[in-house]
C-alpha cells in the first residue's frame, strides 16, 4: 500500500510539473493600432470616424497536447462618429467596445489538430478580413490534418461570427440560424511552383445554401523574372433562384530586379449574383471597395495593378501599389474604382498602411465618392 501511495505521489509530482510547465511557457503577443478614416460623397457631406485600441492574445503552453488561448479585441471612439461608406470600427449605435474574440482549447496529436471555440479562421469564404479595428473571429470546431504528404484536410463546423462583416459586429451572432455551416477544405502543394486548393460550405435553407470552389495558382521565376498565373472556379446554389457560377483568372509579371509587378484579373458572375461570403472574399479581382458582389446578377469585374517594391532602390519594408477595377452589370452599367495603395514597416513591431480611393459606384448601388483608410499597427 505505502509503494502504491508512493508511486501515485511521484505521478501527481510529474502531472503537477508538467502543468506548471505548460503554463510558464505561456505566451502572449497582440498589436496596439490605430485607424483613421474619411468618405467624401459628392453633393453630400464628409464622413469621418476614428478609433484606438488593439488586440492581447495569449496562448498557454502544450499539456498532453492541450494548450489554452483567448484573444481580446478593443475598439475606442476618438473624435468623430460618421460611419456612412466605411468601414465599422465599433459596435452597434457608434458604441465604442471591447470583445473576447478568441476563447479556445486546441488539441495537437501526430499530423493533426483540433481547436474548438472563437478564434481566427483564414478559408476562402469564411476570413477574418482585417480591414478595420477589430477582424472577424468565428466561435467554430476546426479539425486540420496533414498526415498526407504536401496535403492539408479542413473540416469544421463554424456556428457563430463576429467582427467586421457581421451582421452584428459587436457580439457574436448564429451564422445561418440554428442549421450553422459546414465546410470541408483540402490544399495540396506537393507540385513544385503549382498550389491546388478545394473546398465546399454548406448552408442548409439559407437563401445561397451551398458553395464549391476550386483554385489553382501557378508562380515560376524564370531569369530576372517571376511569372504567376491563377484560376477559380465557385458554383454558389440559390435554394429558390438560379445558381451563380463565378469564373476568376489573373496573371502577374514581377521584374525581380527592379521589384515592380504588373497584374490583371478578370471574374464573371454567370445566371446570378456572386458572394464573397463571410469576409474579403477570395475572388482575384475584388478591389480595396468595390468587389465583384456590387455588379449582380451576371456581373463582371476587371481589375489592373501595380506595385512597386521600394527596397529596390533602398527605402526597406516600402511598397507602393496602384489598382484600377471597372465592374459592369447586368444593364452594362460601369462602376469604376481607383486606389492608391502604400504600406511601410518601419520595423519588424510597426506598420504603417494607407488607401485613398476614388469611387464611381453609383450604377452599382453605390457611393460616388473619395475615401481614405489609414492605420497605424504596433505589434508585439
Amino acid at each position: 500500500m505505502k509503494r502504491l501511495s508512493l508511486m501515485l505521489c511521484s505521478i501527481l509530482s510529474v502531472e503537477a510539473e508538467s502543468l506548471s510547465s505548460a503554463l510558464e511557457q505561456t505566451k502572449v503577443d497582440g498589436y496596439v493600432r490605430a485607424t483613421y478614416q474619411v468618405h467624401d460623397v459628392e453633393d453630400d457631406r464628409t464622413y469621418r470616424d476614428d478609433a484606438s485600441g488593439g488586440k492581447l492574445h495569449l496562448e498557454t503552453g502544450a499539456f498532453y497536447g492541450v494548450s489554452l488561448g483567448a484573444s481580446l479585441y478593443s475598439s475606442n471612439a476618438l473624435f468623430n462618429y460618421d460611419n456612412r461608406g466605411l468601414v465599422p470600427l465599433r459596435g452597434e449605435s457608434h458604441k465604442s467596445y471591447t470583445i473576447l474574440g478568441e476563447a479556445y482549447m486546441k488539441l495537437d496529436f501526430g499530423k493533426s489538430r483540433l481547436k474548438v471555440g472563437r478564434q481566427e479562421i483564414d478559408t476562402p469564404f469564411a476570413q477574418v478580413d482585417d480591414i478595420g479595428m477589430i477582424p472577424n473571429t468565428f466561435e467554430a470546431v476546426i479539425f486540420e490534418n496533414r498526415d498526407i504528404a504536401d496535403t492539408t484536410l479542413f473540416l469544421g463546423q463554424i456556428q457563430k461570427m463576429a467582427g467586421v462583416d457581421a451582421e452584428v459586429v459587436d457580439d457574436f451572432t448564429n451564422l445561418n440560424g440554428s442549421n450553422h455551416m459546414q465546410v470541408l477544405g483540402v490544399s495540396y502543394g506537393g507540385i513544385k511552383d503549382l498550389s491546388l486548393g478545394a473546398w465546399y460550405y454548406n448552408l442548409k435553407d439559407a437563401q445561397i445554401d451551398s458553395i464549391a470552389y476550386v483554385e489553382a495558382n501557378y508562380e515560376k521565376e524564370l531569369g530576372a523574372m517571376t511569372y504567376g498565373v491563377g484560376l477559380q472556379y465557385a458554383g454558389e446554389t440559390y435554394l429558390n433562384d438560379e445558381d451563380a457560377n463565378i469564373y476568376s483568372g489573373t496573371l502577374s509579371a514581377t521584374a525581380n530586379d527592379i521589384g515592380l509587378t504588373l497584374a490583371t484579373a478578370y471574374s464573371k458572375a454567370k445566371d446570378n449574383s456572386a458572394s464573397s461570403g463571410f469576409g474579403g472574399g477570395p475572388f482575384f479581382s475584388n478591389s480595396e471597395y468595390l468587389i465583384l458582389d456590387n455588379a449582380g446578377k451576371d456581373g463582371t469585374a476587371l481589375l489592373y495593378s501595380a506595385e512597386y517594391d521600394a527596397s529596390k532602390v533602398g527605402i526597406d519594408g516600402l511598397s507602393v501599389g496602384l489598382e484600377y477595377i471597372t465592374l459592369t452589370n447586368e444593364a452594362k452599367q460601369e462602376a469604376t474604382e481607383a486606389d492608391l495603395v502604400l504600406s511601410y514597416e518601419v520595423s519588424d513591431a510597426f506598420e504603417i498602411h494607407a488607401i485613398a480611393s476614388n469611387l464611381k459606384g453609383h450604377s452599382v448601388g453605390e457611393d460616388d465618392a473619395k475615401h481614405l483608410r489609414a492605420f497605424a499597427n504596433y505589434n508585439f
